[in-house]
């Protein structure tokens, strides 16, 4: 039972941190171009080693916190990329449902 509980534990720790890793994607899609995932891949994957290690977990479990990791903040990034257009576009048809900007009139000759 105790083995149950631990491996249960393991993987809700896994879980939270994919969605934590899926969060900072979403926000990098928003904000920067897609070379950011580079650095956050460089950043996020000795984390995800460190987090696996110190949770003592075997190494097939390390390596497949360091795929997901890495397949979260792509998958993230993608995401927060689609919230950014659609933002843009629902803004654009905002503008347009609204009238948008009105030409300046020119001013009768009479």
């Amino acid at each position: 039972m105790l083995h149950r509980q631990q491996a249960a534990l393991a993987m809700l720790e896994c879980i939270i941190f994919s969605l934590l890793v899926m969060l900072v994607g979403i926000v990098l899609g928003q904000r920067f171009r897609v070379l950011i995932l580079v650095p956050g891949v460089a950043v996020l994957l000795p984390i995800a080693i460190g987090v696996a290690t110190f949770s003592h977990e075997g190494l097939g479990t390390t390596l497949l916190l360091a795929v997901l990791t890495v397949g979260t903040l792509q998958i993230g990034y993608l995401l927060g990329v689609g919230f950014r257009y659609a933002l843009v576009a629902a803004r654009i048809g905002g503008l347009r449902s609204r009238g948008g900007p009105q030409p300046a009139r020119r001013p009768s000759a009479y």
